[in-house]
C-alpha cells in the first residue's frame, strides 16, 4: 500500500490509479467529516467529487504537501462553506423575489405586472437553455430542473465526473454570458426610446 506522499506525488505526476486510491482512502472520512458540517448527503458527495476533479485539473501547480489528510480536509470544509453561502445567497434571493410578487402593498396591478416579468425571465431562461448544444442542456436540466447530484447524472448518463462537471460549467458560463448581452441589448433599446 502506498504512502499518502506516494499517492500525493503520483497525483501531480499525473498518475490517475494515484488519485483514484487517494480517493479511496480518505473518501468515508471526507464524507463523515463533511456531514458534521453540513447534513445534505448529496451535497457533500458532489463537494468531494469536484474537490479531487479541481485536483486532477491543477495537478500540475499542486505543490507538495505535509499532511495530506489535513490539506484534504481543509479543501472540503472550505468548499462546503463557500456552496453553503452560495445556497444561502440564492435562497435569500429567491425568497425576495416570492416576496416581492406577494407584497400586500402592492396593487393589483403592479402585482400583475410583476407576475408577468417573472413569467418574462422564466421563458427567457428556457429559450436560452433550448439554445445550448445537446449535452449541456441535457445535462443542465437534469441538474437544476430534475435535482440530481453529479453522482447520479454520472450513473444516469454514463459519462465520466469530470465529464459531466465541466459541461455543466460550460453550459453555465454560456448562459450567463448570453443573458448579460441580452439584458444589455434591452437596456440600450430602453435608454435610446424617447421619453412621453
Amino acid at each position: 500500500m502506498n504512502s499518502d506522499e506516494e499517492l500525493w506525488l503520483g497525483l501531480r505526476h499525473g498518475d490517475k490509479e494515484m488519485l483514484v486510491a487517494l480517493y479511496q482512502q480518505y473518501y468515508h472520512c471526507l464524507l463523515f467529516l463533511g456531514l458534521k458540517q453540513n447534513s445534505n448527503a448529496s451535497l457533500v458527495k458532489d463537494a468531494i467529487h469536484e474537490l479531487f476533479l479541481y485536483l486532477w485539473e491543477k495537478r500540475d501547480t499542486l505543490q507538495p504537501a505535509r499532511n495530506i489528510k489535513n490539506y484534504l480536509v481543509t479543501s472540503l470544509l472550505r468548499k462546503l462553506a463557500a456552496d453553503c453561502k452560495n445556497c444561502q445567497k440564492q435562497g435569500a434571493l429567491h425568497i425576495a423575489w416570492v416576496e416581492s410578487i406577494n407584497e400586500t402593498c402592492l396593487n393589483p396591478e403592479e402585482k400583475l405586472v410583476a407576475k408577468e416579468q417573472h413569467i418574462q425571465l422564466g421563458t427567457l431562461l428556457s429559450s436560452q437553455i433550448n439554445e445550448l448544444p445537446g449535452r449541456q442542456k441535457e445535462l443542465i436540466e437534469l441538474k437544476f430542473y430534475e435535482g440530481l447530484a453529479y453522482e447520479d447524472i454520472v450513473q444516469r448518463t454514463g459519462l465520466s465526473h469530470r465529464t459531466v462537471y465541466n459541461k455543466i460549467h460550460e453550459g453555465l458560463k454560456r448562459l450567463k454570458s448570453n443573458l448579460t448581452k441580452g439584458r444589455s441589448a434591452r437596456a440600450a433599446v430602453l435608454d435610446s426610446q424617447p421619453v412621453s
